[in-house]
């Protein structure tokens, strides 16, 4: 199994709040180690950013996400942190978290 992680650098050259703490939370449960690439969509490259070259080809459209290529060549994409925790590592996020991830990615959705 091959994993890249597709983080944003933005225009001011530090990584996006979100991508931050996605890295923070791998390097907490010791699994940045098995990201096997780190690649940057930067905001200040973004015609030459591999990152957004990998967005644009996967029709994604906010950062951080995953692309993990199984054994047998397959590839998928997870645009939320937590299924890639579920279905790759078998680790659940906070509810509170997994709700939060949710309710940024679809700004539309409100709670009652």
């Amino acid at each position: 199994m091959n994993i890249k992680l597709v983080q944003k650098i933005k225009l001011d050259g530090n990584s996006c709040r979100k991508s931050a703490r996605v890295l923070n939370d791998l390097k907490e449960l010791n699994l940045l180690e098995k990201i096997d690439e780190i690649i940057a969509a930067d905001e200040r490259e973004q015609s030459s950013s591999q990152g957004f070259n990998l967005a644009k080809k996967h029709q994604v459209s906010s950062a951080p996400f995953f692309i993990v290529e199984n054994d047998e060549g397959v590839q998928k994409v997870y645009t939320a942190y937590y299924r890639f925790m579920k279905d790759i590592f078998q680790v659940s996020v906070s509810e509170s978290d997994e709700i939060s991830e949710i309710m940024a990615q679809n700004p539309d959705l409100d709670f009652i």
